[in-house]
């Protein structure tokens, strides 16, 4: 260790470069943090271990500079080269960091860059002067937000993030903008996104004080007709197609489906056979016809839909109904898995000198009962010659084992609401398992 640390860090550093020995950031405000305002930096320095060894970089140096022989070129491999210091980086992250604290409130803020050198080690030093913060006096809602939406926001006022007297912080507003679309989009709102929220920021003369108004700018229409802004939309029908094959196409109209069956009022289509028991299909809905369009319950389903091993891929489909309606046809597109898979794997052993092997071969079906439920079959042998053991010269250790497990993508246990288990993400694992082992001591 004394030998690698005594190797030059700066070996491999041309003339005229410099070697980034370390970046550290000095704020004159305690709201703005060093090691959270490190992110906005885009320079690095090499590795150390346990925060005091650059050990990868000294193992660098270790190599000589003829790279026509192994032991160079694997020292090199092993090792890390120097980091050199570059301005135009160093640049790009005073930007970056003046950015980020301008956003944060300190809009007066101002961001120094300044360097230190010795030999061919450079110590890059950043300084933040935050000054006076700017602050938020006064928020409201602007005349474009439609009065539902509006009664909405103001239903859960505890939720807000923007809270007058903070700091003028465009990280929180932004955060705002995610929630009420989150909210709007989890109520009805169909294809809402926050890129139609917008603030208004004034000023207060002489002062260090910011008046925030919000607005909502027009909802785009299509070349067929123009809906009304912001209208609460609900789900109409609801179609499930077993057998969707990605590369055909996007349309649902162009789905290849050769039968079909109603199971409480939910058309099933499918091509050849029917992949999964209708009543699987529906109790993992989390949405019905007639519902508010939510956000949240698309991604229950889809969360559903992931777990089972069946399906390789699936997909929520909607499409807005023509002319002047609030209503969506929604297409839940399932793509099948392959059925059955066996896999073989073959392992090598080396206990203390003795040798030996072990073989084990799997069989798994991915919708033994149409409902996705996985079975699996793994059936193992292994072998080690035993030696060095006094009286058990001709002996060897074997064992055997079998194991079968029963997966359900669901909560299975009596005595249990059918509610309950739509609820429930858990499922239910079944195993059976022997093992034996022969050992000749």
């Amino acid at each position: 260790m004394l030998f690698i640390m005594a190797c030059s860090a700066t070996k491999y550093v041309p003339d005229g470069d410099f070697l980034l020995n370390k970046v550290k950031i000095y704020s004159d405000t305690k709201d703005l943090s060093s090691s959270e305002l490190k992110q906005y930096i885009h320079l690095t320095t090499n590795a150390k271990w346990f925060s005091l060894f650059k050990t990868q970089l000294y193992i660098y140096n270790i190599s000589g500079r003829d790279s026509t022989k192994w032991i160079n070129r694997t020292m090199r491999k092993l090792g890390t080269p120097p980091v050199m210091f570059n301005e135009r980086d160093a640049q790009r992250s005073q930007k970056e960091l003046l950015r980020a604290v301008q956003n944060k409130g300190y809009i007066g803020a101002n961001v120094e860059l300044t360097t230190k050198i010795k030999r061919k080690k450079l110590e890059l030093i950043y300084r933040i002067k935050g000054g006076q913060p700017y602050k938020l006096r006064h928020f409201s809602y602007g005349s474009t937000i439609d009065e539902d939406i509006l009664n909405l926001i103001k239903s859960q006022p505890s939720a807000s993030l923007i809270k007058e007297g903070m700091l003028f912080d465009i990280n929180v507003i932004d955060a705002e903008r995610d929630r009420i679309a989150n909210l709007l989009t989890n109520n009805g709102y169909y294809r809402f996104s926050k890129e139609y929220i917008t603030f208004i920021a004034d000023t207060i003369r002489n002062s260090k004080e910011i008046d925030l108004k919000m607005r909502f700018i027009p909802f785009p229409g299509s070349k067929n007709y123009k809906p009304a802004p912001y209208r609460q939309y609900h789900i109409n029908n609801i179609s499930i197609i077993t057998d969707f094959d990605m590369m055909q196409g996007t349309s649902p109209s162009g789905i290849e489906i050769n039968d079909s069956i109603h199971y409480e009022g939910y058309p099933i289509y499918y091509k050849d056979k029917l992949l999964l028991r209708p009543k699987v299909l529906i109790d993992n809905l989390h949405f019905a016809p007639g519902d508010l369009y939510r956000s949240q319950a698309i991604q229950r389903t889809y969360r559903n839909f992931g777990r089972f091993s069946a399906l390789n891929y699936s997909n929520i489909r909607f499409t807005e109904l023509p002319e002047d309606s609030t209503k969506l046809n929604s297409y839940l597109l399932l793509t099948p898995n392959k059925n059955k898979s066996a896999s073989f794997e073959i392992e090598g052993t080396n206990s203390a000198g003795d040798l030996g092997m072990a073989a084990s071969v799997s069989l798994q079906h991915r919708n033994l009962f149409h409902g996705s439920e996985l079975l699996t079959l793994k059936l193992r042998g292994a072998y080690e010659a035993i030696s060095g053991l006094e009286g058990y010269t001709n002996n060897g250790y074997y064992e055997y084992g079998t194991e079968a497990t029963l997966n359900f993508p669901r909560f299975v246990a009596p005595f249990i609401s059918k509610d309950y288990k739509k609820k429930s993400n858990a499922s239910t694992e079944l195993g059976f398992r022997i093992n034996y082992q022969l050992r000749p001591e």
